[in-house]
């Protein structure tokens, strides 16, 4: 199994990308350090897991000395071998309407929390001379959708932060680098405005619907040996959705 006896950090553990990614690690053998910010679903999220491979800490990523907490937690012992940073804020708000509380709590989660923790697991990571690091990220960092400026800023300037911390950990062993998954219910944190769903399924090239489990053999793929010379990039793991093209622009041969 390729994480066999390897520590993994997983944030927003209970949502449905980190639940989905909590389970194929496991499968592979990992030891997994959980985290989200609500107890009971985190708890709910790692029912089916093997619990003696398994650490959960209920965290608010807003709060310094909780993430403190965590990475002192996943730095005891041997250094993690995976950060995964999962977690992620998707209120649906108008530009013109987003307050500065609103904004600042996006931030928070989206950008701040993945940076401290690469900060602290990072060094850990370098210490022991190996390690990789995947920053959950979107294609909204490059496309502009009124409803979410806020959410988009943040992946696009979180993907600024994995080239950036590439170079700074690269040469002491450790990978950085960012994966965008595609659209899942219930991923966004409010719900959707009507018809969000269809408009953004509709925009995947390939015939069968976004699955978890696609992101989540892009995520290890990246996090594994096989990827030992890959740093600073962005996988795009959602179907081909991310690319901007016009209607009718299908190049598919004539029959």
């Amino acid at each position: 199994m390729r994480f066999e006896s390897r520590k993994v950090v997983i944030t927003g553990a209970a949502g449905v990308y980190g639940r989905a990614l909590a389970a194929a690690f496991a499968a592979e053998g990992a030891t997994l350090v959980l985290t989200d910010r609500d107890p009971a679903a985190l708890a709910a999220a790692s029912a089916s897991l093997p619990a003696a491979r398994v650490t959960l800490h209920a965290t608010d990523l807003r709060d310094d000395a909780a993430l403190d907490l965590l990475v002192a937690a996943a730095n005891q012992g041997e250094a993690p071998h995976v950060l995964v940073n999962n977690a992620g804020l998707y209120p649906f708000i108008p530009l013109m309407d987003a307050t500065p509380e609103e904004y600042d709590r996006i931030m928070d989660v989206n950008l701040r929390a993945p940076f401290r923790l690469m900060q602290g697991i990072g060094r850990a990571m370098a210490a022991a001379g190996r390690g990789s690091i995947v920053n959950v990220t979107s294609s909204a960092a490059d496309v502009i959708r009124g409803n979410g400026v806020p959410y988009g800023a943040s992946k696009c300037a979180l993907e600024y932060l994995t080239r950036a911390f590439a170079i700074e950990l690269g040469p002491n062993g450790v990978r950085v680098n960012s994966a965008r998954p595609g659209f899942a219910e219930g991923s966004a944190e409010v719900r959707m405005p009507e018809g969000y769903a269809t408009a953004i399924r509709a925009r995947a090239l390939l015939p069968h619907p976004n699955r978890p489990e696609d992101f989540c053999a892009a995520v290890m793929f990246l996090c594994s040996d096989e990827a030992a010379f890959i740093t600073g990039s962005v996988m795009d793991a959602g179907g081909g959705g991310h690319i901007n093209r016009r209607d009718g622009a299908s190049t598919r041969a004539r029959s």
